[in-house]
């Protein structure tokens, strides 16, 4: 594999990242340094640095003396995960509230749901996941708390690997953009708390699916 060498830590954690997020990579496989090595043929030192920096993500777990293993989360990681996101999604709606330029954030919401509306039954639905995911960005945008949304960034990458399996079915995504324009809506006529509650009901709904 032809990698840039000004980049190589950069490149194979871009790579590892999207292969575990698509599940190429599956929940709980060990990733030795060997295999790593031979597949990317270049030296330890850019793995490590990738490995690390997916540790950072959450999406790898180190074990003495065993390794790195993909995260293998249960049904009880599971809850505490979407309960948590919704709780921080809802934080970053009452924060994003505060912001001075609402009609900014408003654009972006609507802009949000007319091109998720537009590629929901594209065929590769990657443009889609992204879309979805961009809508519950818009408030970490304007929430004006770096703290907040770092950790959310970091969740999100968990949240990922479960909601890219359910979004591949079209009923899945056209309920997810249902609850996306519950969400925008309420948002826009500025009731903050229906928001707030129609995020954490999207992200219990959403738990559901990552159950099955």
């Amino acid at each position: 594999m032809n990698l840039n060498r000004n980049t190589l830590a950069e490149q194979i954690y871009d790579i590892l990242r999207s292969d575990i997020l698509t599940q190429k990579i599956p929940c709980g496989e060990k990733l030795t340094l060997s295999a790593l090595k031979e597949r990317f043929q270049v030296s330890t030192t850019p793995i490590r640095d990738a490995l690390t920096r997916l540790e950072k993500d959450g999406l790898l777990q180190y074990y003495s003396n065993i390794g790195v293993n993909v995260i293998n989360l249960d049904e009880e990681d599971l809850r505490e995960l979407f309960t948590f996101m919704g709780d921080l999604d809802a934080l970053a709606i009452r924060y994003a509230s505060l912001d001075p330029d609402q009609n900014a954030i408003h654009q972006e919401l609507s802009q949000n749901l007319k091109k998720s509306k537009e590629l929901l039954t594209v065929p590769d639905i990657t443009s889609w996941r992204a879309c979805s995911d961009g809508l519950h960005l818009v408030f970490y945008d304007h929430c004006g708390n770096s703290r907040l949304r770092g950790s959310a960034l970091q969740m999100r990458s968990q949240l990922t690997i479960y909601s890219n399996r359910y979004e591949t079915v079209l009923e899945n995504r056209q309920k997810i953009l249902e609850e996306h324009e519950k969400i925008a809506a309420s948002y826009i006529r500025g009731d903050i708390e229906d928001a707030m509650q129609s995020m954490r009901l999207h992200l219990q709904n959403s738990l559901r699916q990552a159950l099955k």
